[in-house]
């Protein structure tokens, strides 16, 4: 097995939370037009498990297996979502143990 090559940077990337097909039914992968990323499991990526079908905005880590599989260390997520008119409502998602929402600027805990 090869070892994971880390880019030394962090990145953002906007897709769609999806059940990785190919692990043990735990895990989740983000995908975009170009590509999929495999959610590396941390309390980041334990929060975006919970964000299934839902399209998003991810920041983190990347690092690419010897096979070329794409993985995502998860620092902080976005869940972007369409209401009824159109616009879009976003949940913050931060390394913190709470998510504000930005249209009533509720706290809540995850």
């Amino acid at each position: 097995m090869k070892k994971a090559k880390h880019t030394g940077k962090e990145i953002t990337i906007i897709g769609v939370v999806e059940e990785n097909e190919e692990s043990d039914g735990s895990g989740v992968i983000v995908a975009t037009d170009d590509d999929d990323y495999v959610v590396e499991v941390n309390k980041q990526g334990k929060r975006l498990a919970q964000e299934v079908d839902m399209d998003v905005e991810v920041t983190g880590f990347v690092t690419k297996n010897g096979d070329g599989t794409k993985r995502i260390t998860v620092t902080d997520f976005e869940v972007l979502e369409s209401d009824d008119e159109g616009d879009e409502d976003e949940m913050y998602y931060g390394d913190g143990d709470e998510t504000y929402d930005d249209n009533d600027d509720t706290k809540r805990w995850l």
